[in-house]
């Protein structure tokens, strides 16, 4: 088996926001303000996404890691891109698949930021080449629009083949309630720029909007027979997401809550990402596991 679970992995979790705004384009607070203020909710790192922008990554000194960053968005797209050395040419913006070939020469992460809200369609996305992931969540479009979600296209662009990873964002720009409404939970051996956009790039995290997940592995007791099970906290709804009608649903009972649930596995599911729902409707969203993976001689 070639899959391997980062809750298995050696490391701590680390909290952060990968996509912010600032007065660089069009946030209302400035980098400093907004620095502080994910350093005063307990974030471990950042990243600072303005429009056509490079703010470079570090560390404040004062326990906050910044992660370089930059929001690149042309005619019917958006990308958030993390760990560039610069800008790609302007020149570039309506050409999405040149934007994402510079990005990714310079060693860079590129993903597609809240498709469901620029009005992507998915068979668009599935075409274009390098991308590391998509938003899954995005704080500042649902509230605003009701148009954060973008599960379908990310299950569209899996089942398609696409290998995509699912971050939750809050995608700040400072003027509704938007703020910490999304994040992502990093598994890392050190809380460094470095540690980080490599555990990204690796899929080893999970994205929040609220429930917090516990552990995700692989058990069953024969080898020809596995079971994804996953803990979070108390949830209303566990959902086992796959390709086509091969998933599951379990719920909680009326006053109750659920931790816990598992699916058995077959090749034919293609991959399983696991969504962790609350009372309140907010949810917590694995990576996707590839069966091809799972099956692996």
């Amino acid at each position: 088996m070639n899959w391997q679970s980062p809750f298995s992995l050696p490391g701590h979790w680390y909290k952060g926001n990968l996509h912010t705004h600032t007065t660089q384009s069009d946030g209302r607070r400035s980098p400093e303000e907004a620095l502080a203020w994910y350093r005063e909710q307990g974030y471990d790192f950042c990243a600072l996404s303005d429009h056509w922008v490079l703010t470079p990554g570090g560390s404040d000194g004062a326990g906050l890691v910044s992660l370089a960053a930059a929001e690149l968005n042309g005619d019917g797209y958006h990308l958030l891109t993390l760990g560039l050395s610069e800008i790609p040419s302007r020149r570039l913006e309506h050409e999405p698949q040149a934007v994402i070939d510079a990005v990714k020469a310079q060693g860079g992460l590129a993903y597609i930021a809240h498709p469901y809200w620029t009005g992507r369609p998915s068979s668009e996305i599935a075409a274009l080449r390098g991308l590391d992931g998509i938003e899954v969540y995005n704080s500042v479009c649902e509230v605003s629009k009701g148009t954060g979600h973008g599960r379908v296209h990310w299950d569209d662009c899996l089942s398609a083949g696409l290998r995509l990873t699912g971050l939750a964002v809050d995608d700040t720009h400072w003027g509704l309630e938007e703020a910490g409404g999304g994040w992502v939970m990093v598994r890392a051996p050190e809380p460094t720029e470095a540690a980080l956009l490599a555990a990204l790039a690796a899929g080893h995290f999970y994205a929040s909007a609220g429930p917090a997940i516990l552990d995700l592995r692989i058990g069953g007791a024969e080898a020809d027979a596995p079971v994804l099970e996953v803990v979070c906290s108390p949830c209303a709804e566990i959902l086992f997401y796959t390709c086509g009608p091969r998933g599951r649903r379990v719920a909680a009972e009326p006053g109750a809550s659920v931790c816990r649930a598992s699916l058995p596995l077959q090749r034919e599911q293609v991959f399983v990402r696991v969504e962790c729902r609350d009372a309140q409707g907010r949810c917590a969203w694995t990576n996707p596991v590839y069966l091809q993976d799972v099956f692996a001689c």
